[in-house]
């Protein structure tokens, strides 16, 4: 039946509500119909049942009186030899017979059949006999007609009995027709239960697949191709969020490359701009005072903050381009790796006078090094660039349950619980902004996720209260040889 039901392709959903209103609803009006049908037969029945009883008992009762009417003008006949006696007589026997003979047609049953046309029998051979030799004694008279008032008291008991046993087949054929209906409502319960659970499984299935989609879209997952089963409909608007999935990806095709040809195009004069910086700074063209100094030394830093903007738009482009970053692993000395990248950071740690404290244990992991540098690099600066002049940042690694655990902390304005769920979306910029001139492209996090998980590995913000300052945490495995 299921097999049917995706083999069932209406053109509307409008149809399919149709189609099962119909399938739901038909066998209740069967039911219904059929119900109506037997209370109509069970009515004519009992009508038929009532006015045969009543028939059956006014003859049978009529037959006794008529008897006696018989009787009585017969013992007068025989004393008083009077011919309108016996005229009498003869007209009630007439009527004796048309009273039998609708007992007769009434087809009460064979036995009953039989007392009926003995009785009439008897009454005829007694008829007969008065009519052509008479009864010298109406005592014998007597005691014919008691024969016959006895033969037609059993027929009205017998009238009694016939009309209990039809009162009794009426209430069995109306248990059975009760019972009938019970089981038909007992079938057709499930039968609509599950008909309905089938129809809204064809229509919700359609709809969960669409809502997947738009889901998947939403979430820039193009890769998975749309799909959508039921009525045509939804088959179409399946067809327009595939052609919509198709799109998104030739316009995210078209944005990598603008950034990747963007990022190119901007590194090559900010190398001459960073290496004439360099060159003003050793002085090769002459002696600097030490406002020209300053000066520089803002040159030389802004390079770099523009540096890693362009270094990050490379990274995002690379890392859109696949499901996930490519990896060249070796056993590295984190410890080591992250003094570097604190080192590269020093200059711009003292001039906001940031205090920094690590507790970093000596542990290795088999990891992409450039990769997980420029985590780290995003985090750090992420960090100073936060922190107030004169704050503190805070960085731990250390061994737990097996696993690298790196927390960089800061007392800066920190994360807001509202930017929590999309602070490693791309481009995503957070309510908290500080007020330096070079803003950042809200890429430093997404690629940090990136690698991070590309090493199976996990970043998450850590709830630090009210003022508490922003905390990330990395996890990571360890080699064998740490775990």
């Amino acid at each position: 039946m299921i097999a049917s039901f995706q083999r069932f392709h209406p053109k509307s959903t409008r149809r399919v509500i149709l189609y099962g209103f119909a399938l739901v609803a038909l066998p209740l009006i069967a039911a219904l119909v059929y119900a109506a049908f037997r209370v109509d037969h069970l009515a004519e029945q009992s009508q038929s049942a009532v006015h045969q009883a009543a028939q059956a008992i006014h003859n049978s009762q009529l037959l006794g009186e008529q008897i006696k009417a018989m009787e009585r003008a017969a013992r007068q006949y025989v004393v008083l030899k009077d011919n309108n006696l016996l005229n009498a007589y003869r007209q009630s026997h007439a009527e004796f017979g048309v009273t039998a003979r609708n007992l007769s047609s009434m087809s009460l049953g064979g036995v009953y059949q039989q007392r009926i046309n003995h009785l009439v029998a008897v009454e005829k051979e007694l008829f007969e006999h008065l009519g052509e030799k008479g009864y010298d004694k109406s005592e014998v008279l007597a005691a014919r007609f008691r024969e016959l008032a006895n033969m037609a008291t059993g027929i009205q008991a017998d009238s009694n009995r016939l009309i209990e046993q039809e009162v009794a087949a009426m209430r069995k054929t109306a248990t059975n027709a009760q019972q009938f209906l019970f089981w038909v409502t007992v079938a057709l319960v499930p039968f609509t239960l599950i008909t309905a659970g089938l129809y809204t499984l064809f229509i919700s299935r359609s709809i969960r697949q669409i809502e997947q989609a738009i889901e998947n879209l939403g979430s820039s997952k193009t890769s998975k191709i749309v799909e959508v089963s039921g009525p045509r409909d939804l088959q179409h608007l399946g067809a327009r969020l595939e052609w919509l999935r198709k799109r998104l990806m030739e316009v995210d095709q078209e944005k990598t490359r603008f950034l990747r040809h963007v990022s190119h195009e901007l590194k090559t004069p900010l190398t001459a701009m960073r290496e004439s910086a360099e060159l003003l700074r050793d002085r090769v063209v002459g002696p600097l005072n030490s406002e020209q100094t300053e000066i520089i030394d803002i040159l030389r830093s802004n390079t770099f903050k523009l540096q890693k903007l362009i270094e990050n738009l490379l990274n995002f482009s690379t890392t859109t381009q696949a499901s996930s970053p490519r990896l060249k692993t070796r056993g590295a000395d984190m410890k080591v790796l992250i003094e570097e990248v604190i080192r590269d950071h020093r200059p711009t740690i003292k001039a906001k006078a940031v205090r920094l404290v690590t507790q970093l244990q000596p542990l290795k992991s088999r990891v992409d090094e450039d990769k997980i540098r420029t985590v780290m690099d995003n985090l750090l600066s992420n960090a100073v660039k936060f922190t107030p002049v004169g704050g503190c940042i805070w960085i731990d690694m250390k061994k737990e349950q097996g696993r690298l655990v790196l927390d960089v902390r800061d007392n800066g304005p920190g994360i807001d619980a509202r930017d929590r769920k999309n602070i490693f979306e791309a481009f995503y910029q957070g309510r908290r902004q500080t007020d330096s001139h070079i803003k950042g492209s809200g890429l430093g996090l997404s690629i940090a996720r990136e690698y991070v998980s590309a090493h199976y590995g996990t970043i998450a913000v850590i709830d630090t209260g009210r003022g508490g300052g922003a905390h990330l945490r990395v996890t990571l495995p360890l080699t064998a040889g740490n775990r």
